[in-house]
């Protein structure tokens, strides 16, 4: 139930109309910047983000590096490791966000504004005002349109909406995080962490492994979904949704599959990988067990990852404490099933499920598109978690335990003990 933004239509006021007509006194004239101005800007701003602060920060490394009897201690490595993952990343969307806009406008049903700075607007929006939802004619019971229209929320259904042309650029957005995580590793392999491989953080890939993982977070959420349809937190309401009529359902369906894909190698690569694991090696060196120093590494990633999340939209203190959970549990994937692929395999499956198979929300993110479309009850904000999703929602630590309970049936104690004589 979005609100179109009215234009500004106000007209000049009495004393707007009498100090413009004030005779004796030029009008001042108006500033204008030269085309050749604003592009030298540009370049200016694209030269900074994609060669002079990548090639500053990586020659830090190098330096930092240089000495491989004497490396920098773990915190200057973990300050180094989050700028140089934030300046990649910033770098390859400066040079992939132009070309996204370009093709966005040639999407079925687009609006790409073309000033550079509503672009910007649209692109960070979570919730578009210009869009209609629920679609007209869509089965909602009448005491929960009465509570939705008595609401003073700009959203009485919580859920997130924009259109498929925004979430093309979110998704290029979180593609190049992903990328810029995986140079980052890269980088601190081969200049920093001298001798250490993609594999010692746990990135070997396995097919096999991910595709477990896959199958475990998608069916914990279809079980959290059907549960809370059982309950009548949520009712279906369509199927085969897009939010913005005559655009493409599978369009805008792959624009979420990417940016979930993103989505997962960017947070587990960093957090459970290079940052879980450099953790727990620091923490060995101070005297503690190879067993206290991944318990610390999860603990502390796991509050990494909640923190992560408090500026998500609709996020609470119970949503924030369901994430310290899916955190320890997502670091325990690691452990537990000797790598980052089961990691990978299951963020991805719990992601694209929950927020655009099953039409929930996922940490708020905005979906434009789902197969099946689902309204929440307005009264019970408090048990399917609002604005934030599932994820806010009392089941949700049943479910991530659930799936630590499958994750140790399927690969028992085995990765455990690798990663206890890595840590030997």
């Amino acid at each position: 139930m979005g609100k179109v933004a009215a234009a500004d239509t106000a007209a000049p006021s009495e004393g707007a109309r009498r100090k413009k007509s004030r005779p004796g006194r030029p009008a001042r004239p108006e500033i204008y910047v030269a085309p050749s101005h604003q592009w030298s800007s540009w370049l200016f701003s694209l030269t900074m983000l994609v060669l002079v602060l990548p090639a500053l920060l990586t020659y830090v490394a190098i330096y930092l590096g240089t000495d491989a009897a004497n490396p920098p201690s773990f915190f200057i490595r973990l300050v180094l490791c989050i700028f140089l993952d934030s300046v990649y990343g910033g770098a390859y969307y400066a040079v992939l966000l132009p070309p996204a806009r370009v093709l966005a406008r040639f999407l079925p049903g687009a609006w790409v504004p073309e000033s550079s700075k509503e672009c910007e607007k649209q692109e960070n929006a979570v919730f578009d005002l210009s869009i209609q939802w629920p679609l007209p004619a869509s089965p909602i019971p009448t005491n929960w349109i009465d509570v939705a229209r008595r609401s003073k929320r700009v959203n009485p259904f919580f859920l997130n909406h924009v259109r498929g042309s925004t979430r093309l650029r979110q998704a290029v957005f979180r593609l190049t995080a992903a990328l810029g995580t995986v140079t980052m590793v890269h980088v601190m392999n081969r200049f920093v962490d001298h001798g250490s491989t993609l594999a010692d953080i746990g990135l070997e890939i396995s097919f096999a492994d991910i595709g477990w993982g896959f199958a475990v977070g998608s069916t914990i959420v279809i079980i959290l979904f059907l549960v809370e349809v059982a309950l009548g937190w949520i009712q279906i309401v369509g199927y085969c949704e897009v939010v913005v009529p005559g655009e493409s359902l599978i369009l805008n369906l792959l624009w979420d599959v990417l940016f979930h894909i993103g989505v997962s190698i960017n947070e587990e690569v960093s957090l459970r990988g290079w940052i879980l694991v450099n953790t727990a090696l620091y923490v060995r060196t101070l005297g503690w067990s190879p067993s206290e120093a991944m318990a610390m590494a999860v603990a502390l990633q796991a509050g990494v990852f909640a923190l992560m999340h408090m500026g998500s939209p609709g996020a609470s203190r119970v949503g924030l404490i369901n994430l310290v959970i899916g955190g320890t549990v997502a670091a325990l994937n690691v452990f537990l099933s000797g790598g980052l692929s089961f990691s990978l395999g299951w963020h991805f499956g719990w992601n694209i499920w929950m927020g655009h198979f099953l039409g929930l929300s996922t940490s708020g993110i905005p979906m434009s598109a789902k197969l099946i479309s689902v309204v929440p009850d307005p009264k019970k904000a408090s048990l399917h978690g609002g604005r934030f999703g599932p994820e806010q929602s009392p089941l949700a630590a049943t479910a991530y335990l659930l799936g630590c309970a499958a994750l140790g049936l399927i690969y028992g104690g085995d990765g455990l003990a690798m990663w206890r004589d890595k840590l030997a």
